[in-house]
């Protein structure tokens, strides 16, 4: 009984000490503070994101000093460990979009916990929306992968889907553009998560499309001529075989799938 006893005190002082790291790092975030447990998560995710992928964050001047919603987080997807480097280095929630058919249940705890948005690609995908929506009319920050599916081969952007446009438009949110590169070009989406690498994580000064007079799709173009002019990477297609031979991950924005006329009026009415 004595070794018992100790096993847990020294168990006990080990979860003591990691509630009061948490605690600590919770409080370091100034713009969304955090308890004990997810911070400690939090920070076991930073060290996840620096030993495995040798995480680098750039930050052009300004960038991160209001992250106050609405506020959508705009990437290029060029990995299933995508999502995880943004959350761990952005110092505010993001709430992700992700659709609805690549949902693992015995991983909706996880979803449930991290706030995850679900868009079917039907039209039942207004409930999703309208959610997203919602949160951002909140004041609140989504995150969203407008090409709808990794990027292969790398280095080759896909055709950005005109609902991000919408979701800009419909809600006055302003755009924190992030360029993601170095991630792992692995077979799947989940084997990237495990799989090291030298990634690179570049957070560009948002964009206020609020005054801009440029309908949806025009506005979803502009996004994705600046992503253009920051990597110098050209724009692939959908359709092209490499990219096929890859699963839509699970944090894809559906919204490659939904109706969509060339100005964006008809998901417009839709999201209604």
């Amino acid at each position: 009984m004595t070794i018992f006893w100790t096993i847990l005190l020294i168990l006990s002082g080990f979860l003591i000490l990691g509630l009061a790291v948490g605690t600590g790092y919770g409080r370091s975030r100034p713009q969304d503070p955090l308890g004990p447990f997810n911070g400690l998560v939090y920070l076991l995710g930073r060290w996840y994101a620096q030993t495995v992928h040798q995480l680098r964050v750039q930050t052009d001047p300004g960038a991160l000093d209001d992250l106050s919603g609405p506020l959508i987080v705009v990437c290029n997807h060029t990995a299933g460990v995508d999502p995880i480097l943004v959350s761990l280095s952005l110092p505010t929630r993001v709430r992700w979009l992700m659709a609805d058919d690549m949902r693992v249940p015995w991983m909706n705890w996880f979803w449930n916990w991290h706030g995850v948005i679900f868009i079917a690609r039907n039209r039942h995908g207004r409930t999703g929306l309208r959610t997203a929506r919602k949160h951002l009319h909140a004041r609140g920050v989504i995150g969203i992968f407008p090409e709808g599916r990794i990027e292969r081969p790398a280095h080759r952007l896909l055709p950005f889907a005109p609902g991000v446009g919408v979701l800009v438009k419909r809600t006055g949110a302003r755009v924190l553009p992030v360029v993601i590169d170095g991630t792992p070009q692995a077979d799947t989406a989940w084997n990237a998560i495990w799989t090291s690498s030298n990634s690179v994580v570049h957070y560009h000064t948002p964009i206020d499309y609020s005054e801009s007079g440029l309908s949806a799709a025009e506005i979803a173009e502009d996004i994705q001529r600046h992503f253009q002019n920051w990597t110098g990477w050209s724009v692939g297609t959908k359709g092209s075989p490499r990219s096929a031979r890859f699963a839509k991950p699970a944090t894809d924005m559906a919204a490659e799938s939904l109706p969509v006329s060339s100005d964006g009026s008809k998901l417009t009415r839709r999201m209604a």
